[in-house]
């Protein structure tokens, strides 16, 4: 008898698990990040045909056999010559404004909830990505300023992002819905940089239409994030009383009354060691996935030989592993945790030291393996997915520290990272005067050195306990007995 007065309500916490809004929440966030991650990498590979060859005098005695380069023979359709450092400089340009919107988003985020902060940053960039072939036309430095708006547009979206699964995500669920939404990010890259590589093929380098597509889809985005989304589960008018019930009890450190709070604490986060540890820690990241995202394209065409069409899909295979493995290593680490294998400090720890080292052995191994294709394709690929090991381990500790300062904190440490993105372009196109194959490998060396540094770091002042900072009541409480720095 008991038995059976179990049954609907298990049936109905089943259907109500299926249907949970914090999955919506997930998947729309998924999509948001990728489209984000489009538009700012599209142009990675447009630019490879958008510019015309300046190096067809320059001969690579280590490089590999392809056609020879006389006068703009690979892209007849390039409109412009800029030298390698100028473009150097635009492949930046968004950073600048991506680590200036930081602080403001998180505050933002902070304030009016993740939801509007998140969608709005989106909305402008999408705008700017359509007018971006009208800003190349009129001169660089037009198309420089576009790219900094654009970062200023999506530099809130990593806080308004993190605040908003920071009222959503149970910390039992934080590792893989953290990393599936954050994996959109490859997602976008890949399909950005396979999509504008098949399209530039099928219409005769029309470079144009990429970025009006790309900003498009992004667009239209836009439109369903704003009915289905909401900053909390408080504030969805469809949530069933079980999910909320669930989240109330399971949202460790979150303060619901928002009245109640401090104003953000910056100079606890700026005092802070586990959180100086994630800033350093996430340069060593950014600086890998930025020199992957911009530069990888450049290094297909130029020392490789691929053609367009070949780039583009070649140069998006390291973010489609990537994205499996941050799949499936936020399910991993979710298990190791819930069953007692390891602390989450451990997790933490572990899964970022392999982000770290995996990506800087692969590029260093692809180029040692000559103008073997496949093979440079294949190492790449494997160093690089490691690096979706991040996105369970580091990408969500800020939510261990402060689930209720998530947005601020994160901006942070997305900030200081970012600044890997207005470096190293300049510093490769520095490096790379003529694209030859010991140039770039110059280039790989220097970037293990940074990931190598900036992750030990990490390791020395990491933490997953609930800072003292994080609530307006003094806590006590952590999640695995180590001690706040």
């Amino acid at each position: 008898m008991e038995s059976k007065n179990r049954r609907p309500s298990e049936a109905r916490s089943i259907i109500d698990s299926a249907c949970s809004k914090r999955y919506v929440i997930a998947i729309m966030g998924f999509i948001g990040i990728a489209n984000a991650y489009a538009m700012r990498s599209v142009l990675s590979v447009a630019i490879t045909e958008m510019v015309e060859d300046i190096h067809k005098t320059v001969i690579d005695p280590n490089g590999c056999p392809g056609p020879v380069n006389m006068k703009n023979t690979t892209n007849p359709n390039a409109e412009f010559d800029w030298s390698e450092t100028l473009q150097g400089h635009i492949l930046s340009a968004f950073y600048y404004g991506y680590v200036l919107a930081q602080i403001p988003g998180g505050i933002l985020a902070q304030r009016y909830g993740g939801k509007h902060v998140f969608g709005i940053g989106i909305f402008l960039t999408s705008v700017l990505t359509i007018l971006t072939p009208i800003a190349a036309r009129i001169g660089p430095a037009y198309l420089i300023g576009v790219r900094v708006l654009e970062g200023i547009g999506e530099g809130p979206t990593i806080p308004a992002m993190n605040a908003l699964l920071a009222q959503w995500v149970p910390i039992s669920e934080r590792s893989r819905i953290g990393s599936f939404v954050y994996a959109g990010n490859m997602i976008g890259t890949i399909v950005a940089q396979s999509s504008a590589g098949y399209l530039l093929k099928i219409t005769d380098d029309n470079w144009p239409l990429v970025f009006y597509l790309t900003g498009a889809v992004a667009l239209i985005w836009y439109a369903f994030w704003n009915f289905l989304v909401y900053s909390s589960p408080n504030e969805h008018p469809t949530i069933t009383d079980y999910e909320l019930t669930f989240l109330e009890r399971n949202l460790k450190g979150v303060n619901r009354n928002k009245n109640k709070l401090k104003s953000t604490p910056w100079l606890a986060m700026l005092s802070s060691g586990p959180m100086w540890g994630l800033m350093i820690g996430q340069i060593a990241h950014d600086w890998a996935l930025f020199m992957i995202n911009a530069d990888l394209p450049k290094y297909m065409k130029s020392v490789m030989k691929f053609s367009i069409a070949e780039t583009g899909v070649w140069s998006s295979m390291p973010h489609l592993l990537m994205w499996l493995f941050a799949i499936l290593t936020g399910w991993l680490s979710d298990y190791l945790i819930s069953n007692g294998k390891l602390e989450i400090l451990q997790q933490r720890r572990l899964f970022s030291t392999i982000a770290c080292i995996g990506p800087m052995l692969g590029t260093l191994a692809a180029s040692y393996a000559g103008c073997d294709k496949l093979k440079v394709v294949v190492l790449f690929t494997i160093g690089m997915a490691t690096m979706g090991f991040f996105y369970s381990s580091m990408k969500v500790n800020v939510m261990d520290l402060t689930p209720n300062y998530a947005g601020p904190a994160m901006a942070m440490v997305n900030g200081v990272g970012a600044v890997a993105g207005i470096v190293s372009p300049p510093l490769i196109g520095y490096l790379i005067p003529n694209n030859t194959l010991l140039e770039w490998r110059n280039v790989f060396w220097i970037s293990g050195g940074v990931v190598i540094v900036a992750n030990s770091i990490y390791l020395v002042l990491a933490s997953t306990s609930i800072q003292w900072w994080n609530d307006p009541v003094p806590t006590t409480e952590t999640d695995d007995g180590d001690t706040d720095l």
